[in-house]
């Protein structure tokens, strides 16, 4: 058997072109899978910056420019459950929604005969997580989360 000496060479200069390729070749798959990540993670990020500026826009309409005559008046002794979704109304900015509550509350007379007004305004995308304001008189006391369990 005659071997060709030209013909080894060439194969042995081959194998490690062919293993710096697949080296190469791992390497950019890797890189491709972090910038992927990375471009997910923005994605996801601008759909939570996107979420959140509802709320914001919700907070500048009702709460910094609180129009304390729209507010209805309580049914409830104090101010009723947020479960009675019948009290809801509609609120819409660009293409997103929130379900709000504008109720006001009239104390029943103290020692003196004074009574308090007091306001609660409670927001939601989902009846199950409210955002709420509560004032007295026009003075805003409190604001917070509130989770609604049926």
């Amino acid at each position: 058997m005659i071997y060709n000496k030209h013909n080894i060479q060439r194969g042995w200069v081959s194998l490690p072109i062919i293993a710096l390729l697949l080296a190469i070749s791992a390497l950019s798959s890797q890189y491709q899978q972090r910038l992927q990540a990375g471009y997910k993670w923005r994605g996801q990020l601008h759909d939570v910056e996107e979420g959140q500026q509802i709320w914001g826009d919700f907070y500048q309409a009702w709460v910094v420019a609180a129009d304390f005559s729209s507010a209805k008046a309580s049914a409830c002794v104090g101010f009723c459950d947020l479960q009675q979704s019948a009290l809801e109304r509609i609120w819409q900015s660009n293409d997103q929604w929130v379900y709000y509550r504008w109720e006001r509350y009239v104390s029943v007379p103290d020692e003196s005969e004074n009574t308090h007004l007091s306001y609660r305004l409670c927001a939601t995308q989902n009846q199950q997580q409210y955002r709420c304001w509560w004032w007295q008189e026009s003075r805003l006391l409190a604001s917070g989360w509130v989770s609604a369990s049926g």
